[in-house]
């Protein structure tokens, strides 16, 4: 009676060990996808102004961070941009974005310095309007997500894929569309004033981050 109370005992801790390592191993592999960013893939028709989605997976705890988003501008051209529901929902969410960063390429970058972000959600919403049919990568590069001990995942490319709309298309496929010179004009304003405001919390995230990352 003796031995086989042992060996359910043993039998019984040695499932009670494995679970914990299986419970290690799983925070541990969840810890090292870091934070990923994921652009949506939308479809339009020329002329027409379309919203691209950048969603943020594996969030929590994270401070902010930056990203250049890269596109044909022989198809797209960026207008507008606002901040997701990530970034409102924060205590201390504010942003920055440069829709004309270069010529195929947006900047934005976010904080939320109380890092009381959620697991998931959307980083901004940037309108694109569409120029003549084809289909445009949208693809990340140079990432820098805060606290620097935060990792940084591989991201999801995004694409914007245009049908033929059958109308005209002037200024090599731009078309001067009422209003969308306006809301440039505007986004680059918010852009300005949010700078402002952010200057001196984002020099010291980022200084941070820098820091960490040599």
């Amino acid at each position: 009676m003796r031995k086989r109370n042992k060996a359910g005992l043993k039998q019984i801790l040695f499932m009670l060990v494995m679970l914990l390592l299986i419970s290690l191993t799983t925070g541990d592999l969840q810890a090292a996808e870091g934070l990923r960013l994921v652009a949506s893939e939308e479809e339009g028709a020329g002329g027409e102004i379309i919203s691209v989605i950048i969603r943020a997976e594996n969030a929590v705890g994270s401070e902010g961070g930056q990203f250049i988003l890269n596109f044909d501008p022989a198809l797209v051209r960026p207008v507008a941009v606002e901040s997701g529901e990530l970034v409102k929902s924060a205590a201390s969410g504010l942003y920055m974005a440069n829709l004309e960063y270069a010529e195929d390429q947006l900047m934005f970058m976010w904080i939320t310095a109380a890092a009381d972000t959620a697991e998931d959600g959307d980083i901004c919403i940037i309108s694109f309007e569409l120029f003549s049919e084809g289909e445009t990568r949208l693809t990340f590069e140079e990432i820098i997500i805060s606290p620097g001990e935060t990792i940084a995942a591989s991201p999801i490319d995004g694409k914007i894929t245009i049908d033929d709309s059958g109308v005209e298309q002037g200024n090599n496929g731009h078309q001067d569309k009422p209003g969308s010179a306006g809301i440039n004009v505007m986004a680059m304003g918010i852009g300005l004033i949010v700078t402002a405001l952010i200057a001196a919390t984002g020099y010291s995230i980022f200084k941070r981050a820098k820091k960490s990352a040599h």
